[in-house]
């Protein structure tokens, strides 16, 4: 199952909004993962800077690049 998290949207000195409606009506709190099943969801949501998409099977953490095949 993946797991989309909104970053927020702070400013250099204000604070951003607590929460984003984002992908057709789903709500985001700041922070937290919420669980989305939703392919084109999850396709946009890789190419948004304000997003972190994880839980995605057959695909490694955006975090962790691939490890070079030592065989």
């Amino acid at each position: 199952m993946a797991k989309l998290t909104w970053k927020g949207e702070d400013g250099p000195d204000v604070p951003g909004p607590s929460f984003t409606i984002a992908f057709g009506g789903i709500k985001f709190p700041k922070g937290e993962p919420v669980e989305v099943t939703d392919k084109d969801t999850i396709a946009r949501a890789r190419k948004n800077p304000f997003f972190e998409v994880s839980g995605v099977p057959g695909r490694p953490p955006k975090d962790k690049p691939d490890e070079p095949d030592e065989s």
